[in-house]
C-alpha cells in the first residue's frame, strides 16, 4: 500500500527520491562539450505556435524565447504520433511505436486489448537512457510517463527498468509518483511512494526534482528528462491567475490555458537559470519540444468558439495526422556547439531521431534504430532528411478523434522531401500535399501527381509490413468527397461520403449514394446499452434505410418501409420492430430510443408513435459498419440490402451509452 502524503513545495518532489540508491559517481568521467550533460524537456499538448518565439499571437513566453535566442529553432520538427503514449515511445526508443504495439494512448487492460495494443512498453525495448547509463551517465526521468502502468495495469515495468537511476512520474506510470487526486486508481496500485499536490503545483514539483538532480550531478555527465503534464487540459491554474487574461480573450478556457502556459514558462526559466548559475551552461545540451499538437475536445466547439492552443500556419490539431497534430516547436541550446539565434527552416527531424542524435552528442553508438542521427543539423548544418517519415493513427486502434470533424485525418501518412501523402488503408480519403508550397494542406494534388502518390502509397505498404500494420498497397487512391458530419455521442464525426450531395446542413441521397463509418470506428454496442437516434428526413421513395449499424445477428436500424418509419433492433438473431404511422409528404422529425432495459419508443414529429418491450441485449459488436442512407452487407431489418434511401436527411444524431 503506498504511503499517501502531502508535502510543502520542494519536499514533495524530494520525497520521490528518498528510497532510491544514488548512482555511483566514481566511474563517471566529468561532463565536457564532447560528453555533454543532456536535459530533455517534453511538453504535453503544446501546439507549434504556443511559444511566442514560434508565433503565439496573444501570450509572451519570455523564458522559452530566451532559450530559443541562445540556441537553434527547428521549424520542421515532427513527433511520430498525434497522441501521447506512442509519441513518448518514439522519443524514448528511437523506433516507430507500432513496433511495440502502442498505436494510441495506453488505457485499461480491456481498452488496450480492444484496440490490439500492448499494456506497456516492453522493458527490453532500446532506450536512450539505458545506452547513456551504460556509458557512465547519471540518468533520471521526472514527470509524465504514460508508457505503461496506471489505471488497472499494475504489472508494468518500473521506469527504472528502462535505464533511469531516479524517477518520479504521474498517474500513468508506476514507481514513485505525484498525484493530484487520492481517488485516482494509481494511488492504490503500490510499486512506489505516492505524494499529492494541487494540479497547479505539479510542474514546479517536477522542476524541483530536476534541479535537485542537476545540483547533485553538476560534475556530470547526466541525462535528465523533464516531462510536465502541462499544458494538457483540463487547465487548472493557480487560483486567481487566470483573471489577468480576461482582457485578452473572452474564452474562459483560453484564460485558464494562458495562465498555465505562463506558469510553465516560469518553470522552464527556473531550470535554465539553475544550469547557468551552476556554471555548466557550455557543457549542457538542452532540448525542448512537445509530444503532439494542442487539444481538440468537442466541448470547446460546443461551449466556446475554439479550443485553446495555437498551431500557427498548420491545419489540424491533436489526434490528427494533418500538420497541426504532429508538427511541433523544437529548440536546442548548447552554447559553443549549437549556434545561438539560428532558425533552420529547411531541415526535417522527428521524435525517433532524438535517440540516435542525443547518443551522437554523447559519443555513444545507437545502432538498429528507425531514427537517424541529426546532430549535424543541431550543430548548425541544415541537411535534407535521408528517407521517408511515416505515421499511423486511427482505425482500428484509436478511439479519440478531433472535436472538429474537418480535423479528422486519414489513418496513414508519409512525408518524403516536400511531399506528404495521407491515405486510409483502403485508399479512401487520399490527399497529396506539397508542404513547402502549401504548408496549410489546402491544395490536394492527388490527381495531378498520380504517379508520385502511387509511389508513396507503395512506400507506406512496405513500412506497414515492416512494423506489423495492415495496409492495402494496391487499393485505388480516391480523393475525399465533400465531408458530411453527424453527431455521435456528442462528437462531430465525419463519415466517408459515397456520392451524397451536401446542401448546407442537409444531405441529399439519390438512392445510389450513402455515407459510411468503418466498424472499428463505429459506436460500441456490446452489452446493455441505451440507444437514441434523432434527426429529420424527407423520403422521396416509400422505402429505404435512413441509418443502420450491424446486421441480421446484432444491430439497429431506422428505415422507411411502405411509407412508414420503422425502428428495428436485432440481438442474437432476433428482430424487434416498432412501426410508426403513415408518413405524409414533406419533412419529418424523429426520435427512436431503446432503453438499457430493452424498451423501444418511437416519436415522429414530436408525437409518440408507439412503445415495445423485449428488445434483446447485444452480446457483442457487429461485424458490419455504420451506414447512413443504406445497409450494405447483412440487413438489420426485414429488407433486401442495400435498400438505399432516396431523399433528404438532416441533423442526424446517435447516442449509445
Amino acid at each position: 500500500m503506498p504511503l499517501p502524503l502531502r508535502f510543502p513545495s520542494f519536499l514533495a518532489g524530494i520525497a520521490c527520491l528518498v528510497s532510491l540508491p544514488l548512482p555511483a559517481a566514481e566511474n563517471r568521467a566529468p561532463s565536457s562539450p564532447s560528453r555533454p550533460n543532456i536535459i530533455f524537456i517534453f511538453i504535453d499538448d503544446m501546439g507549434f505556435a504556443d511559444p511566442s518565439c514560434f508565433g503565439n499571437p496573444l501570450v509572451r513566453t519570455p523564458r522559452i524565447d530566451r532559450l530559443a535566442d541562445e540556441g537553434l529553432k527547428l521549424m520542421n520538427f515532427y513527433v511520430n504520433s498525434p497522441i501521447c503514449s506512442p509519441s513518448r515511445v518514439a522519443v524514448t526508443t528511437g523506433q516507430y511505436p507500432s513496433r511495440w504495439k502502442i498505436h494510441s494512448y495506453l488505457n485499461s487492460r480491456a481498452n488496450n486489448a480492444k484496440r490490439g495494443m500492448a499494456d506497456y512498453l516492453e522493458a527490453g525495448a532500446p532506450t536512450t537512457a539505458r545506452k547513456l547509463q551504460a556509458a557512465g551517465y547519471a540518468t533520471a526521468h521526472f514527470g509524465k510517463w504514460h508508457m505503461g502502468g496506471g489505471r488497472d495495469v499494475d504489472d508494468a515495468p518500473l521506469p527504472t527498468e528502462y535505464g533511469f537511476d531516479e524517477t518520479c512520474v504521474a498517474f500513468e506510470g508506476l514507481g514513485d509518483r505525484i498525484l493530484t487526486d487520492p481517488k485516482e486508481p494509481s494511488a492504490h496500485l503500490g510499486h512506489g511512494r505516492v505524494s499529492f499536490c494541487e494540479p497547479w503545483e505539479k510542474t514546479s514539483r517536477y522542476t524541483d526534482l530536476t534541479i535537485d538532480f542537476i545540483r547533485r550531478h553538476r560534475d556530470g555527465p547526466f541525462y535528465v528528462r523533464l516531462f510536465p503534464n502541462d499544458v494538457h487540459d483540463p487547465h487548472t491554474p493557480q487560483p486567481g491567475t487566470a483573471a489577468k487574461w480576461e482582457t485578452v480573450t473572452k474564452n474562459h478556457y483560453e484564460q485558464s490555458f494562458f495562465a498555465v502556459l505562463e506558469a510553465l514558462d516560469v518553470q522552464i526559466g527556473r531550470l535554465v537559470d539553475e544550469v547557468d548559475a551552476l556554471g555548466i551552461k557550455e557543457k549542457t545540451l538542452i532540448v525542448f519540444t512537445s509530444d503532439n499538437g494542442p487539444t481538440d475536445w468537442p466541448k470547446y466547439y460546443q461551449e466556446v468558439d475554439h479550443p485553446p492552443g495555437f498551431t500557427g500556419p498548420y491545419f489540424g490539431r491533436k489526434w490528427s495526422l494533418f500538420e497541426g497534430g504532429i508538427h511541433v516547436p523544437f529548440i536546442a541550446r548548447f552554447p559553443g556547439t549549437v549556434p545561438a539565434g539560428m532558425t533552420d527552416a529547411t531541415s526535417v527531424m522527428s521524435g525517433i531521431d532524438l535517440s540516435p542524435t542525443l547518443c551522437a552528442f554523447a559519443g555513444v553508438e545507437a545502432p538498429g534504430l528507425d531514427g537517424v542521427d541529426r546532430s549535424g543539423v543541431l550543430r548548425g548544418n541544415p541537411a535534407p532528411y535521408p528517407k521517408p517519415l511515416f505515421w499511423q493513427y486511427g482505425t482500428p486502434h484509436a478511439q479519440l478523434r478531433p472535436g472538429k470533424w474537418e480535423h479528422q485525418s486519414p489513418s496513414f501518412a508519409v512525408r518524403e522531401g516536400p511531399w506528404k501523402l495521407l491515405v486510409n488503408p483502403d485508399g479512401s480519403e487520399s490527399r497529396l500535399y506539397h508542404l513547402i508550397e502549401d504548408p496549410g494542406e489546402k491544395d490536394n494534388r492527388l490527381t495531378s501527381e498520380a504517379a508520385l502518390a502511387k509511389k508513396l502509397q507503395q512506400k507506406i505498404k512496405a513500412w506497414s509490413l515492416d512494423v506489423g500494420l495492415a495496409f492495402d498497397g494496391e487499393a485505388t487512391l480516391v480523393p475525399p468527397q465533400p465531408g458530411f458530419p453527424i453527431r455521435i455521442n456528442g462528437q462531430w464525426i465525419g463519415l466517408q461520403n459515397h456520392g451524397g450531395a451536401i446542401e448546407k446542413s442537409d444531405l441529399r441521397l439519390d438512392g445510389k449514394s450513402w455515407l459510411s463509418l468503418g466498424r472499428q470506428s463505429a459506436p460500441d454496442l456490446a452489452g446493455s446499452k441505451a440507444i437514441r437516434l434523432s434527426g429529420n428526413f424527407e423520403a422521396i421513395e416509400p422505402g429505404g434505410v435512413i441509418l443502420a449499424q450491424g446486421g441480421d445477428k446484432t444491430g439497429y436500424a431506422l428505415h422507411v418501409k411502405n411509407g412508414k418509419l420503422v425502428f428495428v433492433i436485432t440481438a442474437d438473431w432476433k428482430r424487434t420492430e416498432l412501426t410508426g404511422p403513415n408518413l405524409t409528404p414533406g419533412r419529418h422529425t424523429f426520435e427512436a430510443v431503446r432503453s438499457k432495459e430493452g424498451r423501444m419508443t418511437l416519436q415522429v414529429d414530436g408525437v409518440p408513435a408507439g412503445t415495445r418491450d423485449g428488445a434483446g441485449i447485444f452480446a457483442g459488436n457487429p461485424g458490419d459498419s455504420l451506414e447512413i442512407g443504406a445497409d450494405l452487407v447483412k440487413p438489420v431489418g426485414e429488407y433486401e440490402v442495400p435498400n438505399a434511401f432516396h431523399g433528404i436527411l438532416g441533423d442526424l444524431q446517435i447516442q449509445i451509452r
